[in-house]
């Protein structure tokens, strides 16, 4: 038994060494396919660039929005028949959401994320300590990356893509995947961290910029360098629009210009070319599709409702660091927001409580506590007045913020209905105003619409004292256009 049992272990020890040797053989392969594409692509950037002219949207609403948010004096009660035509509500189980780590984008050996590096032994490395958003970075790379640009040229861009090539960056993608991988980074977060590295290395935004699109690029992103007089931007395509954000329209293609700053909008004309890299193909999205975890700095806050003369008080912990993180979001496309899956905190405060009031209610009674709950909690001010300029909010925000208005209620109303009672909510957006639908499991004699064969009824977290079922008397009969 004994001469068998060495012999499997030799076995396995053969396949371990077949595998590794496997491994470092693919890795040389895709190593050499990327420093071919890269070669080719620096004789790409010697060919003409063109200027292209730069434009922005400033916000999907055709009309300003109303001043004042419209109220019923007094509190409307729900019909009883109603409630007791409902059926009971199944609280969504568990509260908190499952939080995945992503898949590296790039072909590396994973290792294990640290957060901190051991010293550095190499002579030819330097290193990079930096905070990001509460998180201490330690990054490693080449000493010979830091040069400068020689001119803000294509010749100048050229010439700085050709001695980055020639460097091996491996590692340092690496370093940058586990940190990705670590606090579950989304694209727009990817983009702030890459970014924040290069100001690190280089001090200019300019030589941040170029390190990012290089970065970016080795990650199979489609993105673009540009330049105007002085300025070197990112520019990046992307899965869904932008709104104050400048971009050029390629060959029927929009590319963002990216900055840290997330806005970005009077810049006349850009230069850059039409060829792509070969494995750039991949578009930047910023949509939550698991938590980031930027939750070291978190803070409290009291909710006050009342609800047939009843009054509530709730406490919601939000984290500061993606408050901070979200001042910097560049305005996105609605369902960006709407399905948002990045409350973490709020998971773990707000709703508990929540869930406690809604037990062993109907769904119409539940729903309708919910849209109270939001109409009534939050002072409303529009988005020109209280920024000056259109923000829409993310559900931390709207807790977070002294007012808010349409959309922002309307998007904090769905995480709590689609969280809490694991029903189907849309948005509803009109020329000047938003709203939300619910879709219950049975249909209620209630004003309402059919939207893919399913009745889906009126619900405006705006519209203060309004119940269920009922819409604001100027956007009765209105077009309106569906968010999902």
């Amino acid at each position: 038994m004994k001469p068998f049992f060495l012999l499997l272990l030799f076995s396995f020890s053969l396949l371990g060494d077949d595998y590794a040797q496997w491994l470092k053989q693919e890795q040389e392969k895709f190593n050499g396919f990327r420093k071919n594409h890269n070669e080719e692509f620096a004789q790409e950037l010697k060919k003409d660039w063109e200027a292209f002219q730069a434009q922005y949207l400033s916000n999907s609403y055709e009309k300003p929005k109303p001043i004042e948010a419209p109220n019923l004096e007094k509190e409307s009660k729900l019909d009883v028949r109603l409630i007791q035509d409902s059926p009971f509500v199944k609280i969504q189980k568990p509260l908190e959401p499952i939080i995945t780590t992503p898949k590296p984008k790039i072909f590396v050996e994973k290792k294990a994320p640290q957060k901190k590096l051991l010293p550095i032994k190499n002579s030819n490395m330097r290193h990079a300590t930096f905070d990001f958003y509460s998180n201490k970075i330690d990054i490693n790379y080449h000493q010979h990356l830091g040069f400068l640009l020689t001119s803000v040229s294509k010749e100048g861009i050229g010439n700085f893509w050709e001695r980055f090539i020639k460097l091996d960056n491996n590692a340092l993608i690496e370093q940058l995947q586990n940190y990705i991988s670590l606090y579950n980074l989304n694209d727009w977060a990817t983009y702030l961290l890459v970014h924040k590295l290069g100001m690190e290395i280089y001090k200019t935004n300019n030589m941040a910029n170029l390190f990012s699109w290089y970065v970016l690029t080795q990650m199979n992103y489609d993105v673009k360098i540009g330049y105007s007089h002085q300025n070197i931007y990112l520019l990046a395509n992307m899965k869904h629009d932008l709104f104050q954000v400048a971009f050029l329209t390629l060959q029927g293609t929009k590319y963002y210009v990216l900055t840290p700053k997330g806005q970005i909008r009077n810049i006349e004309s850009i230069y850059t070319y039409k060829t792509n890299h070969a494995k750039a193909n991949e578009l930047l999205s910023f949509e939550f599709k698991s938590p980031l975890l930027l939750n070291n700095s978190s803070t409290n806050t009291a909710l006050h409702f009342k609800y047939e003369e009843k009054h509530y008080i709730f406490e919601a912990s939000y984290s500061k660091d993606l408050i901070d993180f979200y001042k910097t979001f560049p305005q996105s496309s609605y369902p960006i927001y709407f399905y948002a899956n990045n409350s973490s905190l709020l998971f773990s405060s707000l709703l508990p409580q929540l869930k406690t009031l809604l037990e062993n209610r109907t769904e119409i009674e539940a729903v309708n506590m919910l849209l109270r709950f939001v109409q009534t909690s939050f002072e409303y001010k529009t988005d020109e007045e209280n920024f000056g300029y259109e923000k829409v909010l993310f559900p931390e925000e709207t807790i977070f913020y002294p007012y808010s208005d349409c959309e922002d209620r309307a998007i904090l109303f769905t995480f709590l209905v689609k969280h809490l009672l694991n029903l189907e909510v849309i948005g509803i957006k009109y020329s000047d105003h938003m709203a939300t639908a619910v879709r219950f499991s049975s249909k209620p004699a209630l004003d309402g619409f059919v939207h893919k064969n399913h009745f889906y009824v009126i619900a405006d977290p705006t519209y203060v004292n309004a119940n269920i079922g009922m819409s604001i008397p100027k956007y009765q009969n209105k077009r309106f256009d569906i968010i999902e």
